[in-house]
């Protein structure tokens, strides 16, 4: 075999390789994320829990500092609800 056909040989397989890692590193990251509805879906749970918990969010939202405007406007875009 001569040099040049070993190299043609080492660039092949390096490129070879560095594909298959770029490949594993996107399935990877795809599966950390979650796929497609999965977002939406953890999304839909966090806004249910947060509606059926409200008063305590609310009284967390308090003892933090937050306003009283900034808590109408959580409420509002969370339970779209006014202010009441």
């Amino acid at each position: 075999m001569s040099t040049s056909a070993a190299l043609l040989l080492l660039v092949v397989v390096t490129v070879l390789i560095g594909i298959a890692g770029i490949v594993v590193v996107g399935r990877a990251r795809r599966a950390a994320r979650g796929l497609g509805g999965e977002g939406l879906a953890s999304r839909d749970g966090t806004q249910r829990l947060l509606t059926e918990n409200w008063s305590l969010v609310e009284k967390t939202a308090r003892e933090t500092g937050m306003s009283e405007d900034e808590i109408a406007r959580v409420r509002t875009n969370l339970l779209g609800m006014g202010d009441s």
